[in-house]
Formats: C-alpha cells, sequence, structure tokens
C-alpha cells in the first residue's frame, strides 16, 4: 500500500481481498458545477461487492468515469430525498440499464414521517414519470432491467438494513430539517465505514461512528463564505449553514469525539480560497488525519494502512465494456409499435 502511485488508475489495481476502496462520485453542494457533483460515495469490498451510498445530481458521470460495469453494483443507499442526493435516480437506474445492468436494481432507503415522504413513494413516482421512456426500450433491453426492487427502512430506527456476504450495514437517524433522514455504518471484515448523509451534530451520530476507520461527514462552507461568496445575507447563511448543515467548527468537535482513524469533510465548494478557512475552522478541535474531499478522490482502507489518491479517468468511455451473457441474451417484452402513418414516412422502412 504504501509505495502505490499518488493516482488511481480504473481497472489497473485489483482490490486485495481484505481491503476496502471508497471513491467520492460527488462532494459538492445543492448546485451542480463541473468541478463537483452532487452527493455520492462508492464503496467497493475485497468480496466483489460495491455500493454507491446516495446518488445526487451528476454523480453518475464520475462513476461510468471509473469503467465499473453497471451490473457489478450489488446495491443503492439514499440517505435522504433531497435531489442533491438522489436527483441522478434517472440515469442510475435508466442509464444503468442500458449501460449493462440485467437485473432489478436494488435500492435502500428510509421511510418519512408520511408515506408521501418515503422512498417507496419517490421510486414508485419516478417510475411512472418514465413510462414512455422505460416502456419504449422493452424489447431492445432486458427486461429485468426496469425493474426497482425497493427496500424502505423504518428511519427512526437504529439497526441493521442490509447484512449479506459478511457486510453489515446499519441505519441510524440523522438529524437534517426535517423527519426522514439517515445515516449508514458498513462493517465488513473488520473495517467500518461510516456516513453521514446530511446532518447536523447529534448523538446518534456519536454512538454509530465512534472508532470507524473512515468517516464522511458533511460540513458546510463558513457563513462568512456564503455571505461574500453566495450573496446570502447573514440570517440565511446561518440558517444554511449552521441549522441545516454542519459548521466546519462543529464537524471538528464531532471528530474528536468519535476518533476514526481518518476523516473526511464533504458538501461544500472546496475552491482555492475555501478551503483553508474551512480547514482551519475543524482543526480548532481535530488534529488527526482529515482530507477535505474531491471529486474522484480515492480512499484504499486496509487494517495497517489508510492511502489517499486521486482517480485519473477519460472523459470517453463506453458502457458495458465487461460481457455479461444475461444482458445479450435475456427476456424481452415485445416492442411497441409505432402508428401505421409514423412508419409510412419512413425513408428507409424498417421490418
Amino acid at each position: 500500500m504504501n509505495g502505490r502511485r499518488d493516482h488511481y488508475f480504473p481497472n489497473t489495481e485489483p482490490l486485495a481481498a481484505d481491503e476496502m476502496r471508497v471513491i467520492a462520485l460527488g462532494t459538492g453542494r445543492p448546485f451542480v458545477r463541473r468541478a463537483q457533483a452532487n452527493a455520492s460515495w462508492l464503496v467497493e469490498l475485497g468480496n466483489g461487492d460495491k455500493f454507491i451510498m446516495d446518488f445526487g445530481s451528476g454523480s453518475q458521470v464520475n462513476f461510468t468515469a471509473l469503467e465499473i460495469p453497471h451490473q457489478d453494483v450489488t446495491a443503492y443507499f439514499a440517505t435522504h430525498l433531497h435531489a442533491d442526493h438522489v436527483g441522478d435516480f434517472p440515469q442510475a437506474w435508466i442509464g444503468s440499464w442500458a449501460g449493462g445492468r440485467s437485473k432489478p436494481l436494488v435500492l435502500y432507503g428510509p421511510s418519512g414521517p408520511e408515506p408521501k415522504y418515503g422512498t417507496e413513494h419517490f421510486v414508485k413516482n419516478q417510475v411512472a414519470s418514465f413510462a414512455w421512456d422505460t416502456e419504449t426500450r422493452f424489447g431492445l433491453l432486458p427486461d429485468a432491467g426496469a425493474e426497482v426492487e425497493v427496500h424502505e427502512f423504518d428511519f427512526k430506527k437504529s439497526g441493521v438494513v442490509y447484512e449479506k456476504s459478511g457486510v453489515v450495514i446499519k441505519s441510524f437517524p440523522a438529524v437534517h430539517i426535517y423527519d426522514g433522514p439517515v445515516s449508514y455504518r458498513l462493517e465488513w471484515n473488520g473495517l467500518t465505514f461510516v456516513f453521514s448523509g446530511d446532518t447536523t451534530p447529534n448523538r446518534f451520530f456519536i454512538e454509530n461512528a465512534r472508532g470507524a476507520d473512515l468517516v464522511v461527514h458533511e460540513a458546510f462552507n463558513t457563513v462568512s463564505q456564503l455571505m461574500t461568496r453566495y450573496g446570502y445575507d447573514e440570517r440565511m447563511a446561518r440558517g444554511i449553514g449552521t441549522t441545516a448543515h454542519t459548521a466546519p467548527s462543529e464537524v471538528g468537535e464531532v471528530f474528536a469525539k468519535v476518533q476514526p482513524r481518518h476523516a473526511v469533510i464533504y458538501h461544500f465548494f472546496n475552491d482555492f480560497d475555501t478551503a483553508s478557512e474551512i480547514e482551519r475552522d475543524v482543526r480548532q478541535a481535530w488534529s488527526g488525519p482529515l482530507s477535505l474531499a474531491r471529486d474522484l478522490m480515492v480512499f484504499n482502507v486496509t487494517k495497517k494502512n489508510i492511502a489517499v489518491r486521486t482517480a485519473v479517468t477519460s472523459d470517453h468511455v463506453w458502457p458495458n465494456r465487461k460481457e455479461h451473457p444475461a444482458f445479450l441474451a435475456g427476456p424481452r417484452t415485445k416492442r411497441l409499435q409505432m402508428s401505421g402513418w409514423l412508419a409510412e414516412s419512413q425513408l428507409f422502412p424498417k421490418s
């Protein structure tokens, strides 16, 4: 591990059987920009499992840049239903189907205080709104890829929501604006990854993140940055930066309480003129290992070491480079037939 390069080149390094690799697919705020997509994190395990935690707008471009077959994703997990955390659902669902996934998409997510605020309602209505899209693909793509297998769990309860192949994923309540959001703790092979999603500091996080190997916690831009760089007045800057989200000074105190092997902050605009002030505030309480996340930052985690690098990717990737027989031979519903007058207008009629 110590001899590895400073950069990670996808598909050039097999993951060791006892190793975890975590890659930032989206680290920014509720505003998509070329430098940072919305929230999303990929967790790859040495047993072959791959989990995507949140899939905010723009994040799936970074996933495809890693040239990982969509078929290989074990499951997706949503922390809450803000668009900057689930806005890429159509791409995660339909894009991965067109990109080689021939099995149902598996999605875990929290309930809400009312059914309309839960993950099942979200998926049901997303699927309904894309009826023309999905039904026109039947006959061309395997049917199973259009299916979404939803596992909605009670957001109020702390406990195991996924347990397979030696992987245990626990959910616990997050404190973010309203009832519903959760954070996650993933345990495998003696290694632990904790992802806050969006939250303000709370006892649930302290209890569930203590002693974890890699902890990713949100931290918003400072109040002064929100005022000078984003045009907020002080009241709005404090409301968004400290009431709805965690201030950098506060996240430092969280890390001091949970003592992770490596701490990571995300969910802020990480620019040359913002990062130093944010790190300064975190360092008021936390002196341990710290990374200010950027898109495609890579963390290789073993019991001996945690290496931090950046992925080098291409802008011109193709999906499904790995052949999947099911994608070629899966059952297909009969294609929809267009109206005769449309078909007759073709210059080069198709059978």
